[in-house]
């Protein structure tokens, strides 16, 4: 089995330096309507015994003290207790830097600090605690971010991508409806179905489907969402969609972290991924090759940082269609993952979901879940993550660790048996 670099050692391998994790998406959405959530405690899984994370929000102690019984998690928590989602984790870090200041001062170490995604107050965070950044500029990280940025580069650097067209979103013209029309009609002539996204977002964010009757109604919906630009393509049949995940040390030194099969709703939407599924060699080599001329223009341009670049192999063939210039979901999974093994022993299978049950507390939630929750030794077994939201709407996200593909689907049909499950 190829076994990649951990990512933890290509963030520091210097017992004098602090990781100090902060994990809220805020940063990447300037707009935030109700379909953006925080997400900030994904790091405490992720984090060794002597680093520190740092909250938007409330620590939930339960959760923590689970970690702690299965020798995971930080010694160090700091959490702002944000109600409002009007400021960003960094920015709470910018006003108020002390909390974290006297941990640094405490331990006498080197501050890193590791946000999910880099813009101007996460360079000033850094700044405000004396510490190195592991991330990028805000405009290294947005010309990669950015959906048409990104195509634009691909081809720049010879690599084939989805035919499509930009769209610039003028609502105050009547016309510009019609004018969008007139472009999706010019793709139905030959496609049976049109993608159109947004150049920004995650997880289904401004991201439509449309077969041409109902285009009125996604144009509202667009200028709705206060986009600008939008990227207007054929909705290609895709076979599988791939994350080639990468990082580029502080030192600009490049590294892999592996590719991964995305789990996509209606075949956009990402629900998950998985790690385990064996990409035939000419595919993995593609994407590997494709991988490396995008990951080296992101280095020498002076990007630092986890980057994941999704790509869909489609019966048109293999095409990169964005870069998530920042860490992934995926990331942190992979990181547990690493944490596990380093534990206990290899884990051949894993398989990430966002996943839904009635509103309850993580103890609760352990109850719930008690036959297959992971208790630190099995194999087969359920480990839950991502639970900030877990008390008021029942969202979290599971990590299925198994030895095999079915033992994967037998976990996911006893959740389902114990009200547990995709929405």
């Amino acid at each position: 089995m190829n076994k990649y670099r951990p990512l933890r050692e290509c963030i520091s391998r210097n017992d004098k330096e602090l990781i100090i994790y902060g994990t809220d998406n805020f940063s990447q959405f300037p707009r935030r309507d109700a379909s953006v959530n925080s997400k900030f405690d994904r790091a405490l899984p992720v984090a060794c015994r002597d680093d520190l994370v740092v909250l938007r929000g409330r620590l939930d102690l339960e959760y923590l003290n689970w970690l702690h019984s299965h020798g995971l998690g930080p010694d160090y928590v700091v959490q702002y207790k944000a109600q409002s989602r009007e400021m960003t984790l960094s920015e709470l870090i910018v006003n108020n830097p002390e909390p974290i200041k006297k941990i640094i001062q405490k331990t006498g170490r080197k501050p890193v600090y590791v946000p999910w995604f880099s813009g101007h107050m996460e360079t000033e965070a850094a700044e405000a605690l004396g510490a190195d950044l592991f991330g990028a500029s805000e405009s290294a990280t947005l010309k990669y971010n950015d959906k048409a940025s990104f195509k634009t580069i691909c081809r720049q650097l010879g690599i084939p991508v989805v035919e499509g067209s930009l769209f610039e979103m003028c609502p105050e013209k009547s016309e510009n409806c019609l004018e969008m029309e007139e472009v999706i009609n010019s793709y139905l002539s030959t496609y049976k179905t049109v993608i159109i996204r947004g150049t920004l977002g995650e997880a289904g964010m401004s991201l439509y489907k449309t077969k041409g009757n109902d285009i009125s109604i996604l144009y509202r919906q667009i200028a709705n969402r206060g986009e600008k630009v939008v990227i207007i393509e054929p909705f290609l049949n895709v076979v599988s969609s791939p994350t080639d995940q990468w990082v580029i040390g502080r030192d600009g030194k490049i590294t892999p972290l592996g590719v991964r099969d995305q789990i996509c709703e209606r075949g956009m939407v990402h629900i998950g991924t998985i790690k385990g599924e064996k990409t035939s060699p000419d595919v993995l080599n593609y994407i590997t090759e494709t991988s490396m001329k995008i990951v080296n223009n992101m280095a020498e341009f002076g990007y630092r940082g986890v980057t994941g670049i999704d790509y869909i192999v489609s019966d048109d063939g293999i095409f990169p269609v964005e870069n998530n210039a920042r860490f992934n979901g995926s990331t942190y999974v992979s990181m547990i993952a690493d944490n596990i093994e380093k534990l206990t022993s290899p884990i051949p299978y894993w398989k990430f979901i966002k996943i839904k049950t009635a509103p309850c507390s993580f103890l609760e939630l352990t109850e719930r879940i008690k036959t297959v929750l992971y208790d630190g030794n099995k194999l087969n077994s359920v480990y839950p993550f991502n639970c900030d939201a877990l008390p008021e709407t029942g969202n979290f996200a599971v990590i299925l660790l198994a030895q095999n593909l079915d033992q994967i689907f037998n976990m996911e049909e006893l959740l389902k048996e114990m009200g547990v499950k995709r929405d």
